[in-house]
């Protein structure tokens, strides 16, 4: 995982799902935005992170009718956001509870660094 900015209170973290799974815990309580691409490898990969450390996953997908299906059992809370940019206002909405975001999705770092610097300015 590689950090990429902290905006009021809140830590941005760029990662793939390897990087994510090969973490024994993460700091605080977490929000995952990931695209619906990745959603099932993740909910594979990702269920002891899943268990214990993330309290809501911001998909983007127009459809979340799979995905609603596969977290139902997990208790997390499901969001969509039909853009990345669109999933980064909602996760600033739960700075509160989520004082950790991470970003799995198809956009590279640099990409998501320049948003959030966008958006953080």
């Amino acid at each position: 995982m590689k950090g990429l900015i902290n905006i009021l209170g809140q830590h941005y973290y760029y990662s793939t799902i390897n990087e994510l799974i090969k973490q024994d815990s993460l700091k605080e309580v977490s929000a995952i935005i990931i695209e619906e691409l990745y959603l099932e490898e993740f909910l594979l990969k990702g269920k002891k992170i899943l268990q214990k450390d993330v309290d809501q996953i911001i998909i983007i997908s127009e459809n979340v009718d799979t995905a609603i299906s596969n977290i139902e059992a997990i208790g997390i809370l499901l969001i969509s956001a039909e853009s990345f940019e669109n999933a980064l206002k909602i996760a600033s909405l739960s700075s509160d509870s989520c004082k950790e975001i991470i970003c799995i999705v198809k956009e590279d770092e640099n990409k998501i660094s320049e948003i959030l610097n966008t958006i953080g300015a």
